[in-house]
């Protein structure tokens, strides 16, 4: 699926890319999905959502060390990278992480 917007201009129809988000208890599928031009870019939303829903959980008073995970699909269902996140360590005295984290495709 194309967003109307490309497909009236000409430009080249943008891969779309589904970020279903997943607890111990519940899958919340992405229905809608989101256009974007690769992958590296859809991992990077998945990153910025991730961040969002422990920030809310913080600030709710949620548990912030429970694994959560957001699964990145294409449009035909095709699961893409598995971003799994959870709050990490306290910041030290200078503001650095005590624990450097790491990406893998």
């Amino acid at each position: 699926m194309a967003s109307a917007h490309s497909a009236e201009a000409g430009e080249p129809d943008l891969p779309r890319y589904f970020f279903h988000y997943r607890t111990d208890d519940e899958l919340i599928r992405d229905c809608e999905g989101s256009d974007l031009p690769n992958l590296d870019a859809a991992e990077q939303n998945a990153a910025a959502l991730a961040k969002a829903i422990v920030e809310r959980a913080a600030s709710s008073g949620g548990d912030t060390t429970l694994p959560r995970s957001i699964e990145i699909t294409d449009a035909a269902g095709e699961e893409l990278l598995y971003l799994v996140f959870w709050s990490g360590p306290s910041l030290d005295d200078a503001g650095d992480d005590l624990i450097k984290p790491a990406t893998i495709h």
